[in-house]
């Protein structure tokens, strides 16, 4: 199958397009085209913001099943709501972790078919086979004070140190030396593995300490202070990071090596007294967040908001938009609060706009390429890629795409899921659970892992349940733990979590 493409950073000491060239589209500038109206297109008005997470302060807009969305949303591009109570867990720290690794759009990456069967262990959310209701295989501690990264082949604790276990059998690879406290490490878990791993502090009246650290052998390999504060830096590409900084009453945004701090481009975000009005704070660091989405850098300020591709190009500015790039090198995004979707060029330019909200899966091999799917607010459709058109409809509102894998798109509402041919829009599927749960759902490729149920209000554990993709029929239901709060997928395993131990069960 088809790997879906993960951008690229540019090569050391390239310069992105500073703000103000000529080679920079002024993607706020007007621009003429027309709104391609589509069945079932209610006013076109939805309220909420789709992927990115910045729309009202961040709190829950936007995504898919692994990115929080709107009440009805996506999770970077405009999916089907999801006030999801899976983030109001009882050790801190994991509400950070999974809100933060949800928030915005999700890379994707090394979805290639096996035979038969899809693989899609190297996404997000993907997992290696499950066949059977998963079993202990190994565990070890974890501080809830601390949090949990991904490196290659290995899943990382974050305690006074570092220390990373393979995700096959939990043999210790490496442990760091000491790392500073009330440290936040990225990538978190359910984030794609990185060249390194980064640790932020706040340093008073300074900014940020980055600490970076060699994710194959636990070395520190830079530790510097830079003028950001920790929600305003991101990791993008394999070994660099993106920060944001007051600068007077502009945004300075700057992507450079995480480690040296060589630079590779820089932006000036003007301030503008209209933009970004519904986020709280204002210049002095607190009410700045960076994001780092699939092939897009999205910054959000009270007066100061914009999104750029990877390599510093502007996209748009001034609005909050919840923007990814497609798998041929195109830009699709949702504009927060206006019930329209826009395709760009990969050049950033302005190609067609749709009315309605772009849903992207975050588990996706690539297939089916020619179709984007929309949720028009009344109806989910599939559009032609090329031109916006819609080439099918089907009724229905409140949905989130989770899942595509060859071919099959897979919609999810509360507790009901519905298994869709991509390509004509024939629905193949529909199953129900009793009860939804709170987590998020994860894939082997053959099968859809949903959690059913919810300890707050049943009073026991919920069940893992499997549901084949290609009826919709249970698999198999697995009760889990008592002590358990959260089930996530990491290296193509399956692990679940509880405030003192981590246990990989597949």
């Amino acid at each position: 199958m088809r790997r879906r493409r993960r951008s690229a950073g540019p090569p050391t000491g390239t310069r992105g397009r500073v703000a103000g060239s000529a080679s920079a589209p002024a993607a706020h500038d007007a621009v003429r085209f027309e709104i391609i109206d589509l069945e079932g297109t209610a006013d076109g008005t939805d309220g909420g913001v789709g992927g990115v997470g910045f729309g009202a302060a961040g709190a829950g807009a936007g995504g898919d099943v692994a990115r929080p969305e709107p009440a009805t949303t996506d999770g970077g591009g405009g999916r089907p709501s999801r006030r999801r109570r899976w983030y109001t867990h009882p050790v801190p720290w994991v509400a950070v972790a999974v809100a933060g690794a949800f928030v915005g759009s999700v890379v994707l990456t090394d979805a290639v078919g096996t035979g038969d069967r899809p693989d899609v262990s190297g996404a997000v959310g993907g997992l290696e086979p499950i066949d059977e209701p998963p079993q202990e295989r190994w565990s070890v501690p974890v501080d809830p004070r601390g949090g949990l990264m991904t490196a290659p082949g290995a899943i990382v604790t974050l305690s006074d140190r570092l220390t990373a276990y393979s995700v096959e059998d939990g043999t210790t690879l490496w442990q760091s030396e000491q790392i500073e406290d009330h440290a936040s490490c990225m990538p978190r878990v359910d984030d794609v593995p990185r060249a390194v791993v980064v640790c932020t502090t706040a340093v008073e009246d300074e900014g940020v300490r980055v600490t970076t650290v060699e994710s194959t052998t636990g070395r520190i390999v830079g530790d510097r202070v830079v003028a950001a504060a920790p929600a305003a830096v991101a990791l993008v590409g394999d070994s660099d990071l993106v920060r944001a900084t007051w600068s007077g009453r502009d945004l300075l945004v700057a992507r450079e090596d995480a480690a040296s701090g060589e630079p590779r481009w820089e932006q000036l975000v003007e301030h503008d007294d209209t933009a970004g009005q519904m986020l709280s704070g204002g210049p002095g660091g607190d009410g700045v967040i960076v994001d780092v989405g699939e092939g897009v850098v999205s910054v959000a300020a009270p007066g100061a908001v914009a999104t750029f591709t990877l390599d510093g190009l502007e996209l748009v500015r001034d609005e909050v938009w919840t923007i990814s790039q497609l798998s041929d090198g195109r830009y699709a995004g949702n504009a927060y609060g206006r019930g329209t979707a826009t395709v760009f060029t990969r050049d950033g330019e302005p190609s067609f706009r749709v009315r309605g909200r772009l849903l992207d899966p975050p588990i996706d091999d690539g297939s089916a390429p020619g179709v984007l799917v929309a949720n028009t607010f009344g109806a989910i459709a599939g559009l032609d890629a090329a031109t916006g058109s819609s080439l099918w409809a089907l009724g229905g509102s409140g949905y989130r795409a989770v899942v595509r894998v060859d071919g099959l798109l897979v919609l999810q509402t509360d507790a009901a899921y519905r298994g869709v041919d991509t390509a004509s829009g024939e629905e193949r599927w529909f199953a129900e659970l009793d009860e939804g749960g709170q987590w998020p759902v994860l894939s082997d490729g053959t099968s859809l892992f949903v959690v059913e149920g919810m300890r707050m209000r049943r009073g026991d554990a919920p069940d893992l349940v499997a549901l084949a993709l290609d009826d919709g029929s249970v698999r198999w239901r697995w009760n889990l733990p008592d002590d358990v709060y959260h089930v996530l997928a990491a290296g193509g395993r399956l692990f679940l979590l509880s405030s003192d131990e981590l246990t990989a069960v597949s």
